[in-house]
């Protein structure tokens, strides 16, 4: 059989990317995209997978990572684009995702939506083709349904229209291969659904002795169902018209249980020291209805003392002893002092506060830091140097120079770009809005609005039925936190 000597490109959502950074859970996410490699005549280099989580067709366009640039500027002849769009484009709550499946591919109005035959089309069909290389269309792949029904959202049939119909409808209106994986997931899974569960990635596992995964994401793939889906399209295409047949391996065959699934499992994956969160049986002070007080992590000491929570007349006071230098936002882990209360992770949510920095001492540095911070797991009153979660912050990190915004994303704490200089008496207003895949953090300070988005952030990995909306503080700042509101905005689902 010949090599391939071109490239194939791969553009599509969270369910097709690659995942550089895995997560660290039990099984850790993959998209299809990861696993081509196994069945073509091709090296891993020369398939492109420029997909990226929490992307439809239309913000792709304008990621700041430039990922669509690059397919312009790449893509030539004899190229293949593998085009996966579709569980985003459904998002009709958030302008710059949602795509209107019910619209023609000549349709270029934006009103109520711009069309997915029309962005499909124009910007990803026609550029392939311009450049000579051949565009191969895919439908979303089905998310989990416990019910076994595979109807409506799960296959993506929503209000706003059927988004795997306007891809099959839009191949065969411009002549291009469409390979069915809405249809071919859905036969699967129908087939035997329990066993369909383990092609998901899962936050852990429900005992030592089983290993049997616990906390499924329903939409999003582990190696093993990437690799399966994989094969299905490589099988789709070797029945194909389209030329890409003439690469695919001779006698590729599914991956198999329990080897591939094995393999998908994260080797350094231990399952926490993690009780969740009790109010009926725990030593935690109720401050407020539902708001209770802590002090957790690399506190800096033996013991609680510098750490303090309280709440007053609607204000809720946090510190950790400005006199002393405990507690802290670093690399290596946190040490913080927080109000907390338990908002389920499938809802949406909007938070808000003003926050006043009442103190500074003089260990007061770049690990200082406070904010509304939202995260997986919550501890009451611990000791614990390796309590480091994933979390998003409203809030700002370093005295007197900090940066408004930051996060810890698998364990990797960052920082955006938002410079504020703070002082005793500083006040900033702080919000912290969930809205399905989206989590927006925005600070105002200074008279200055920064906010960051952050698409499909995963924070039930550890806990699976709670995230937990802190008002903290660390090393050697003493705040307080006003006007505060907490609106549940309904019900998260999608991908």
């Amino acid at each position: 059989m010949e090599k391939f000597n071109g490239r194939i490109f791969v553009v599509g959502d969270s369910t097709v990317c690659n995942y550089p950074v895995p997560d660290r859970i039990y099984l850790p996410r993959c998209g299809y995209g990861a696993q081509l490699y196994n069945y073509f005549e091709a090296e891993k280099e020369q398939i492109v997978n420029l997909a990226l989580s929490g992307r439809s067709s239309l913000n792709f366009l304008t990621d700041k990572s430039g990922n669509y640039s690059k397919l312009i500027e790449e893509i030539s002849a004899g190229d293949y684009l593998i085009i996966g769009f579709g569980h985003n484009d459904e998002k009709r709550e958030d302008p710059a995702r949602y795509t209107d499946p019910c619209k023609s591919m000549d349709d270029a109005d934006v009103e109520g939506g711009a069309s997915f035959k029309y962005i499909l089309y124009e910007k990803y069909i026609k550029i392939a083709k311009a450049a000579g290389a051949t565009p191969i269309l895919c439908t979303p792949i089905v998310r989990y349904d416990s019910a076994c029904e595979y109807v409506g959202t799960s296959v993506h049939e929503t209000a706003a229209g059927d988004y795997a119909q306007a891809i099959r409808s839009l191949g065969a209106d411009t002549g291009t291969q469409v390979v069915d994986l809405t249809s071919l997931t859905r036969k699967i899974y129908l087939s035997d659904n329990a066993a369909a569960a383990y092609f998901h990635s899962h936050a852990t596992y429900a005992d030592e002795e089983s290993k049997a995964p616990a906390g499924m994401d329903g939409t999003h793939l582990n190696a093993f169902g990437a690799k399966r889906v994989a094969y299905e399209f490589a099988a789709a295409i070797s029945r194909s018209g389209c030329s890409l047949k003439n690469y695919v391996k001779r006698n590729i065959a599914p991956p198999q249980f329990p080897k591939d699934f094995a393999e998908a499992v994260w080797a350094e994956y231990k399952k926490p020291a993690y009780a969740p969160f009790d109010p009926a049986h725990t030593a935690a002070e109720e401050l407020a209805p539902g708001w209770y007080a802590t002090a957790f992590g690399d506190l800096g000491g033996n013991g609680f003392s510098p750490f303090g929570v309280t709440f007053k007349n609607g204000v809720f006071s946090v510190w950790s002893d400005p006199g002393q230098t405990k507690g802290k936002i670093a690399p290596s882990g946190d040490g913080i002092a927080a109000a907390f209360t338990a908002v389920p992770v499938t809802k949406n949510f909007t938070a808000s506060a003003r926050v006043r920095l009442l103190e500074a001492g003089g260990g007061a540095d770049g690990q200082s830091g406070f904010g509304l911070m939202l995260r997986d797991d919550i501890y009451v009153n611990r000791l614990d140097v390796a309590a480091v979660s994933d979390y998003v912050v409203s809030g700002v990190l370093g005295y007197p120079e900090g940066n408004a915004v930051f996060f810890r994303e698998s364990g990797k704490l960052n920082r955006a770009d938002n410079p504020v200089t703070l002082s005793a008496g500083s006040e900033l207003c702080l919000k912290l809005v969930r809205e399905g895949q989206i989590i927006t953090a925005e600070v105002t300070a200074e008279g200055k609005n920064f906010k960051r988005q952050f698409f499909d952030f995963k924070l039930d990995s550890v806990d699976g039925r709670f995230a937990y909306l802190c008002l903290f503080a660390a090393r050697s700042l003493k705040v307080e936190f006003s006007d505060l509101k907490l609106e549940l905005t309904g019900d998260f689902s999608g991908a």
